[in-house]
């Protein structure tokens, strides 16, 4: 005869925080999982703006320009072919195999799956349970990414069948649309010449650039694929996409589940010559959007930094303790020329900066703050804070600088020989 008992995957999920952060904690995940309800605190930035009265260049040539399309708007994006699923039953005789089953049915996105188990079932309960955790812990990716699921089972003396259900955060298409188009990025963004740290900077930058904080997206906002098709998400989006985009770079990276005060929070851990850094793209982009504003605080920091506004369960996660990458932490705006990153200096009321990336040197340009700082042509423009906010070129050694105009002017950007930014309208100067 046939015996029947069910397992709730939840119950296996939390066996191990019950005893190492108190039932509080484990309340709260418990809600976050069920609810798929991950929210984050963000920084906000309070510049105050110095009105002077300054002399203009007469070299500048100012027009109206017509409205660019925000890149940050969402937008439907196409699917793609899902992933290849398993096959619709699958005969196990191990806790191993039956681990690689789950894992084919959770990797490829399935609703749901049946697998038939061949052996002695003395043990069944504790080999669907190894057998759940060594699937799950594979890919912080895919776990990243089901937001409900349950296992059971039936059996008898010497066979089973397990059967699970699950649900996601994104369809196996919208899986396929990440997968294919995620390389793709990666193509663009990166090449075999740049070092790991350059890579992790090239994603960091890539996701705070084209992604807006928000909940208000067409599919989940907490999945890897509205950040990369929407463009807009929340925490739980951009970590997943840095952690897919990082990992097809070949750098090891972990996806983190904490808090931020009593709000659950995500980010990532990524592994850079043996040593563990944190990584937070949604702390480095500012709320409210800016347009082309980086921030880099959230930029490869150890533990003793991040947990000044961050928690997490330190003992499920390697331990970062390295300070090497902290010159990083008061970049503000950047642009980069050549091995050269000029920035808004933070520790220095935003004064503009220059960094050299190969000696990780630092040094001051001029005493004007800057903000929407941009290169073209051998010129450096930015915001002057020092002079009323006002459009100001400056060479990259800090001679023969010019204010341009004599408005509060913002959102700085080249594009296809124009400088366009924004004042009490959008406008544009030929370059």
């Amino acid at each position: 005869m046939w015996k029947k008992l069910a397992i709730i995957v939840m119950i296996i999920i939390f066996i191990d925080p019950i005893y190492t952060v108190g039932k509080t904690v484990v309340q709260q995940v418990k809600t976050w999982v069920n609810n798929d309800d991950i929210e984050t605190m963000l920084v906000s930035t309070k510049d105050k703006i110095i009105d002077v009265t300054a002399k203009l260049s007469d070299k500048a040539s100012i027009e109206t320009a017509t409205p660019i399309e925000d890149v940050h708007q969402a937008e439907v994006a196409p699917t793609a072919p899902p992933i290849q699923k398993p096959e619709t039953k699958l005969v196990v005789t191990d806790a191993k195999e039956m681990a690689d089953a789950m894992y084919a049915y959770y990797s490829s996105f399935s609703p749901k799956f049946e697998i038939q188990y061949k052996g002695s079932t003395q043990r069944i309960e504790q080999i669907v349970e190894e057998a759940y955790n060594n699937a799950i812990k594979r890919d912080d990716y895919v776990y990243g990414h089901i937001s409900k699921h349950t296992i059971r089972f039936e059996y008898g003396r010497n066979k089973a069948t397990i059967f699970g259900e699950q649900s996601y955060l994104m369809t196996p298409e919208q899986a396929s649309y990440v997968e294919m188009n995620a390389q793709e990025v990666i193509a663009k963004i990166t090449d075999n010449s740049m070092t790991d740290v350059e890579k992790v900077r090239a994603v960091n930058d890539y996701i705070v650039a084209n992604t807006v904080y928000t909940e208000h997206t067409n599919s989940s906002p907490h999945s890897a694929y509205t950040v990369l098709a929407e463009r807009g998400g929340v925490c739980q989006g951009y970590a997943l996409l840095a952690h897919t985009m990082l990992q097809k770079l070949g750098i090891e990276t972990k996806y983190i589940v904490g808090y931020v005060g009593q709000e659950g929070h995500a980010w990532n851990l990524v592994k850079l010559d043996g040593e563990w850094y944190h990584l937070d793209t949604t702390w480095n982009d500012p709320v409210p959007d800016r347009k082309g504003a980086i921030r880099y605080q959230y930029f490869l920091v150890d533990d003793r930094t991040m947990a000044q506004d961050h928690t997490w369960i330190a003992e499920d996660y390697p331990r970062a303790t390295s300070t090497l990458y902290s010159y990083y932490h008061d970049i503000d705006f950047p642009a980069q020329v050549g091995n050269q990153l000029f920035f808004s200096h933070i520790a220095d009321d935003n004064k503009l900066y220059v960094l050299d990336m190969t000696t990780g040197e630092t040094k001051r340009v001029t005493n004007s703050r800057a903000q929407y700082i941009v290169y073209s042509d051998g010129w450096l423009y930015f915001s002057n804070y020092s002079r009323g906010a006002y459009l100001t070129k400056i060479r990259p050694d800090g001679s023969d600088e010019q204010l341009l105009n004599r408005e509060d002017t913002k959102d700085l950007f080249v594009q296809d020989g124009y400088l366009y930014f924004t004042t009490d309208e959008p406008k544009k100067m030929a370059l």
